[in-house]
């Protein structure tokens, strides 16, 4: 009996030093109760995908310099990295399962409602309807704002009062207006996405990280959303002569990773008790290739940017683009 219990535990021991586990997935069983069991060790590491964006047949792809190096170990429970002009996978980490991601829905309703060529001077106020539970409100209910304002109030401070109000001042019910999300989404390509509000709050909200990839591509196009979701803070002066500073929910603007040579290219942040911490954004580097990191189900609010750090930084270092080289 003796013998064969020492051989069980050297069996188990060798295996695990071949299939290590990571730490996180007792803690992220515990926070974040909707995750889905994690793939361990090497296999989790090396689920590389090709499931591109459109790409450019005449842009040049990017090379891996570095073919022994498999990513970096992140909290996230999904994660996706994807060179934004060829499409090119370069880091992917469960991309294919569903997961709720809270405010990143915030982009999908600026397009949409942009989509609709709306009055951004024109004057708008936050009304009793509007109001949504969670985050921050900052804007006064009643106090006459531009619609910029509101729209930046939606993208930089995640306010979910203001995004309502972008729904409401489209025109649109509140259920053709999370139509036309699902329908915009749908051309976009985006496979297995689902909205059901119009904020975010919802844990209904599901998508996938390649299709945030291919959301964050198109959203930044659009410059008001880009140079909103760039800034680390607005202010805003209501017509009652109260002012209001918003804080971006993007703490990636204050670190190294927007300090040349690098630049970050808009983003946004998300967080539901189901989705765990989320976060999307564009990151440059030396003002030319620029690659779309996603990651979803980070264990903490610092976490996420600590992941979307790490991989933009390991993207940059482990490949080369042709047309960089001397």
């Amino acid at each position: 009996m003796i013998l064969r219990l020492a051989a069980q535990l050297v069996l188990a021991t060798s295996l695990f030093q071949m299939y290590p586990i990571d730490s996180g997935v007792i803690e992220r069983a515990a926070t974040l109760p909707e995750s889905a069991p994690r793939e361990t060790g090497i296999r989790e590491v090396i689920s590389l995908m090709a499931r591109p964006l459109p790409s450019s047949g005449t842009a040049p792809r990017p090379v891996k310099v570095e073919p022994t190096s498999l990513g970096v170990v992140t909290s996230a429970v999904s994660a996706a990295v994807v060179d934004r002009e060829t499409g090119e996978v370069l880091f992917e980490k469960n991309a294919e399962e569903p997961r709720s991601i809270g405010s990143i829905t915030k982009l999908m309703t600026a397009y949409v409602f942009l989509q609709g060529n709306p009055d951004l001077d024109a004057q708008a106020q936050i009304t009793a309807s509007d109001y949504r539970a969670g985050g921050v409100q900052h804007i006064m209910a009643g106090d006459a704002v531009t619609v910029r304002d509101l729209l930046r109030a939606s993208l930089v401070g995640s306010d979910n009062s203001a995004t309502a109000a972008l729904s409401r001042l489209s025109g649109l019910s509140a259920g053709d207006f999370v139509a036309r999300m699902n329908e915009t989404a749908a051309e976009m390509g985006m496979r297995k996405t689902t909205f059901v509000d119009e904020t975010g709050l919802s844990p209904d909200n599901r998508s996938i990280a390649p299709d945030l990839v291919r959301l964050i591509d198109r959203t930044m196009r659009v410059d008001e959303i880009r140079i909103a979701t760039e800034s680390a803070s607005v202010d805003v002066r209501g017509a009652s002569g109260r002012s209001y500073r918003v804080e971006s929910t993007n703490d990636l603007l204050a670190t190294f990773m927007n300090q040349p040579p690098y630049k970050i290219v808009g983003g946004k942040t998300g967080f539901l008790p189901e989705a765990g911490y989320c976060f999307g954004s564009i990151v440059s580097k030396d003002g030319g290739h620029e690659v779309i990191v996603v990651v979803l189900g980070s264990e903490s609010e610092t976490g996420r940017f600590q992941d979307a750090k790490a991989l933009a930084a390991w993207a940059f270092k482990v490949y080369e683009w042709p047309d960089e080289r001397s």
